[in-house]
């Protein structure tokens, strides 16, 4: 009879999604997919998920106040809220591979000629992640449900897959342009499509999903903990989807850097990013507060980029663009950080023959200059190493 009512019970949650995402109903194939993943899934003759997921209760009567038992339920209940909001996820990600690219795709639709050919910029790797999201990782969370010590691992395991989503991220700025600059006929697409939102509503889906990864599986490590359980997976877990959002982050900014000429991505490893008080000067200049201007400044193992905040219009909602302002490499570049009288200043040097430049940086706090100083002086320190080792190589 418990079984009989767990698998009930998952049914009614399935259907629940279902109705409340409305826009969806035009993807019945996928629908069709999500109701035989949940049929699957729920085998008779399993109880575990039959118990409402706040009934703390009903716990402490019957494990006569178990502790571990009450967190294990807290802890089942955050994995089944990751498992049915993956399955939002996936279908808000049909909405736009079924349903925008389709008919984008479509030879009688005449595209505007400022999307001509750029379709493929707009929505970058979402197909990819769409797929892979539907016949994959969502069945590796479904068994969680189930096996919820197992989520941890799983995480690990598809940390290089989930890096899909940095590469998402750095395309987006160049999306968001595309998009904005035709909106009057995307507008007209959500219109015979009969969705709710927008697509940059849409668009932005990938973006705060990575997010809430971490988010969740936080909860799931703190009751896994209080329950006794062993977490060094969960910890783990826990860091893999800290540095793969940070990443995304840090490439969707870079992505919105305009006016350098080179390949970014050849640049290396983007270090550290921030906003700076910058002024650029000759040897021996006294610096007032007056020739420092606020610029975002972007550390990668190769170079270091200055640049400025572009002024947004009223009107404009997306995030701010940087134009270049000037660039450093690394291999002609030295340091100063004996600035004494300001310790939140240190300043770069430009060693390029005929154009050696100063450039004194301000932080805004101790910590954050400590923290840039400290990865500069580590990349020169390499940097050092590897012509000492060209140098050796060559004798």
């Amino acid at each position: 009879m418990q079984a009989e009512m767990a698998y009930e019970n998952e049914n009614i949650v399935v259907q629940r999604i279902i109705s409340n995402h409305q826009d969806h109903q035009a993807f019945s194939s996928f629908t069709e997919w999500l109701s035989d993943q949940s049929t699957r899934l729920s085998e008779p003759g399993d109880d575990r998920n039959a118990l409402s997921p706040s009934d703390d209760k009903v716990f402490d009567e019957e494990s006569g106040g178990d502790y571990r038992l009450k967190y294990f339920h807290k802890r089942r209940f955050v994995v089944n809220e990751l498992v049915e909001t993956e399955k939002n996820y996936i279908m808000d990600l049909a909405m736009i591979v079924e349903g925008y690219m389709k008919v984008i795709r479509d030879k009688e639709v005449t595209l505007p000629p400022t999307l001509d050919g750029k379709d493929v910029i707009v929505f970058g790797n979402i197909h990819q992640i769409y797929d892979w999201h539907k016949d994959t990782f969502h069945n590796e969370l479904e068994k969680c449900k189930y096996e919820p010590e197992k989520l941890g691992n799983i995480f690990i395991h598809y940390e290089r897959r989930l890096y899909m989503y940095v590469k998402y991220c750095e395309n987006k700025p160049k999306s968001e342009s595309i998009v904005a600059e035709n909106m009057d006929f995307f507008e007209d697409i959500r219109q015979r499509l009969g969705h709710r939102l927008q697509l940059p509503d849409m668009l932005i889906k990938p973006v705060q999903r990575i997010m809430k990864y971490q988010l969740m599986l936080k909860e799931i490590l703190k009751y896994t903990d209080r329950a006794g359980d062993d977490i060094k997976d969960l910890q783990r877990a826990v860091e893999v989807m800290c540095i793969i959002p940070k990443a995304a982050n840090d490439m969707m900014n870079v992505g919105r850097l305009q006016g350098f000429v080179g390949k970014i991505t050849a640049q290396g490893k983007l270090l550290l990013q921030d906003n700076l008080l910058v002024a650029e000067h000759a040897a021996k200049t006294k610096i007032d507060r007056q020739m420092l201007h606020e610029r975002r400044v972007f550390l990668f193992e190769q170079i270091i980029i200055f640049s400025e905040e572009m002024e947004k219009k009223k009107s404009n909602l997306s995030s701010p663009e940087y134009i270049y302002k000037n660039s450093i490499q690394v291999n002609k570049m030295s340091l100063d950080e004996n600035i004494y009288d300001d310790p939140l200043r240190f300043v770069l040097i430009d060693k390029a023959p005929l154009h050696s430049i100063y450039i004194t940086c301000q932080a805004p706090s101790e910590d954050v200059r400590e923290n840039w100083v400290s990865q500069i002086k580590s990349i020169l320190d390499m940097q050092g190493d590897f012509l000492r080792g060209n140098l050796i190589f060559i004798i």
